[in-house]
């Protein structure tokens, strides 16, 4: 029996909690901050294939600009399907606080995962924002 965990961590993001969650939603906009090629269905049991087709997911459950839960698969990691994530989006005044929640973890790929998201996922999306974003707070509600 492989024992399984929960990690869990928060970012802040320099964009509104809007333009994070459509960003995330959507496939052009999600290849550009990944690099990589992205097919998404934005909508509940939508398909959510990230990462050139490394990362295979459902989409689970969209509360409009707060909550994206989905099931989570990539190429290469013991993912079963138990493994799915959640990104709870808040406002703060710099722009947004973005906490993953990646459950169905086996233990010993928890630091691996750490790792393999701020790699992927949350650094190259940082460096996307600020980008857009320039020397202004937030994204100045960007439309």
């Amino acid at each position: 029996m492989i024992l399984k965990s929960t990690i869990e961590f928060t970012v802040d993001m320099p964009v509104y909690p809007e333009r994070f969650y459509r960003a995330w939603l959507d496939s052009f906009e999600h290849a550009q901050f990944t690099g990589q090629p992205a097919k998404i269905q934005a909508q509940t049991g939508g398909v959510f294939s990230t990462l050139n087709g490394k990362v295979e997911s459902r989409i689970r459950l969209l509360v409009a600009h707060s909550l994206i839960e989905q099931s989570w698969k990539v190429e290469g990691l013991p993912l079963d399907e138990d493994s799915r994530i959640s990104l709870t989006i808040q406002p703060t005044c710099m722009g947004c606080e973005v906490r993953l929640r990646h459950s169905g973890v086996p233990v010993t790929l928890n630091k691996v995962l750490l790792s393999w998201w701020e790699e992927q996922y949350f650094r190259p999306m940082r460096t996307y924002f600020e980008a857009i974003v320039g020397d202004y707070v937030a994204d100045m509600g960007d439309g």
